[in-house]
């Protein structure tokens, strides 16, 4: 097969191409979770053409191209990405807002099977098959078909123990990771997580977003549900409440209700086995001490 191999949260995705015209090259962001061998999970058949979404798909989802300025979400376009449901497949048809030659892209997901296909619009010889908006929404699909959750949020390993800390848009998690990285923990990432239950130990991995970052992952002990406060204070949710708390944070598309269910079990696991806090903080050294105090 051609094109390439990459290990994302455990999951080995090959990107495949018989396409003559276009060659499948890693972007920067993907080469610290290129993977040299090994039967894939997952393989995506990639090539280039015009994208025509079938007259007979119903489409199911819908979302605006939201750009955050300032802190504040501004709607760019309400043209982004669309998903649609023909007989047993999914289909995601997406704008590629980032790139002046990658256009469009036509995702074909078959639930249960093992080869998706892309077809991506485009003026390159090398397209990028995980442009955004397509890394988040094959990411998304690929943990929820498989009963995994994607989250938004920082991910820090500390004297053994592992934290997410999640939380809407200026709540703090890239602070914290800062502060947690400045006391000496290594940061698993501060932006996607996937968090799978591996021979039932919760562990979080990190997703390609930033360029020269490695595949990484440690161990779940702890989810924060964070805010900026006046002062340190931690407040435990009971399971319901925790279960809301983290589904608030969690990448997740509304409209398939088996996913739903399926999405709501894993988060109901998730919170039984793992603790959830509210953490109010002061992006300060200290809040490092009260976390490792409190829960030492």
């Amino acid at each position: 097969m051609t094109g390439y191999l990459i290990n994302i949260a455990g999951y080995l995705i090959h990107f495949n191409t018989t396409d003559n015209s276009i060659k499948l090259c890693p972007s920067e962001a993907q080469k610290g979770f290129i993977a040299d061998t090994g039967d894939p999970d997952l393989i995506i058949n990639v090539s280039k053409g015009k994208v025509e979404v079938p007259t007979k798909a119903l489409p199911v989802f819908r979302a605006p191209y939201v750009e955050e300025v300032n802190g504040v979400k501004v709607k760019k376009s309400d043209r982004f990405w669309t998903v649609y449901s023909l007989d047993d497949s999914i289909l995601i048809h997406t704008t590629l807002p980032l790139s002046d030659i990658d256009k469009e892209a036509l995702l074909f997901i078959k639930p249960g099977g093992k080869r998706w296909d892309l077809i991506i619009d485009t003026e390159s010889s090398d397209p990028d098959p995980m442009r955004y908006p397509l890394d988040g929404l094959i990411i998304y699909y690929m943990t929820a078909l498989n009963k995994e959750i994607f989250i938004h949020g920082s991910g820090v390993e500390h004297k053994g123990k592992g934290y997410i800390f999640t939380g809407t848009s200026g709540r703090g998690k890239s602070t914290i990771a800062r502060i947690f990285r400045e006391a000496g923990a290594r940061i698993i990432h501060d932006d996607r997580l996937v968090i799978r239950n591996i021979d039932g130990v919760y562990r979080m991995f990190n997703t390609p977003v930033y360029d020269d970052e490695i595949s990484s992952s440690a161990e779940l002990t702890n989810i924060f549900v964070i805010d900026h406060g006046r002062e340190n204070i931690v407040v435990s949710y009971p399971p319901a409440e925790a279960i809301a708390a983290v589904m608030a944070n969690c990448i997740q598309h509304h409209w398939n209700s088996e996913l739903i269910g399926i999405f709501t079990e894993s988060l109901h696991s998730l919170a039984t086995a793992v603790p959830v806090n509210s953490l109010r903080f002061l992006p300060e050294l200290k809040i490092v001490k009260f976390i490792e105090d409190y829960f030492g």
